[in-house]
């Protein structure tokens, strides 16, 4: 999944100094490409802006991952309605109807993928985990897609792991029951605690 930086804090003051020297690198570069200012120095001060921008794009990109990261491991233990502060704003992340909504699919298109038969050259996914617990499946994707219910950040967080974890039950092929324990322990977990 893709990193959703909409409502992390301090996104906009940790980017705009790697967009700026971008933007620099990118002025200057078609300055000098355009014959208005010569000079094998500035040149080279392109470049080095250049590199600069993108290290500290890089380095922007590593301290919005930990910080995300940080609250997901606070927020796995967050199974009530309090949530920190700090963490408000992954919370809401995780628990938005966009969220929801696409791993609701995400679940819906591995069942299909899981039925599909081989055409031509595709071969779909061995899923035989899926096919043995599809409607354990299809409920949680259901689960998800009823946005007006609350869900818990944990909860959601266990969904994310369980269809981002290559090794997890959702992809393994053997029909055993780690994954309808997987599913009614993340459904436990998706329910607001009262």
């Amino acid at each position: 999944m893709e990193m959703d930086v909409r409502g992390t804090p301090g996104v906009a003051r940790l980017l705009a100094a790697p967009a700026a020297l971008l933007v620099l690198a990118a002025g200057v570069g078609a300055a000098i490409a355009a014959g208005l200012v010569p000079g094998r120095w500035l040149g080279l001060a392109v470049v080095v802006a250049g590199v600069a921008g993108v290290y500290e794009l890089v380095r922007a990109l590593v301290i919005l991952q930990r910080r995300r990261r940080a609250a997901d491991d606070w927020l796995r233990t967050a199974t009530g309605d309090f949530v920190a502060a700090p963490y408000a704003w992954r919370a809401r992340q995780l628990t938005s109807p966009r969220e929801r909504r696409t791993l609701a699919r995400t679940l819906r298109l591995l069942v299909r993928e899981a039925f599909e038969r081989p055409v031509g050259w595709r071969r779909p996914l061995p899923l035989p985990a899926v096919r043995e617990h599809r409607d354990e499946v299809l409920l949680l994707a259901s689960r998800l897609e009823h946005v007006e219910e609350p869900v818990t950040p944990a909860g959601m967080l266990r969904v994310v792991d369980l269809v981002t974890d290559g090794a997890g039950p959702l992809w393994t092929t053997t029909k055993d029951d780690a994954l309808g324990d997987a599913i009614a322990k993340t459904m436990t977990l998706l329910r607001p605690a009262c």
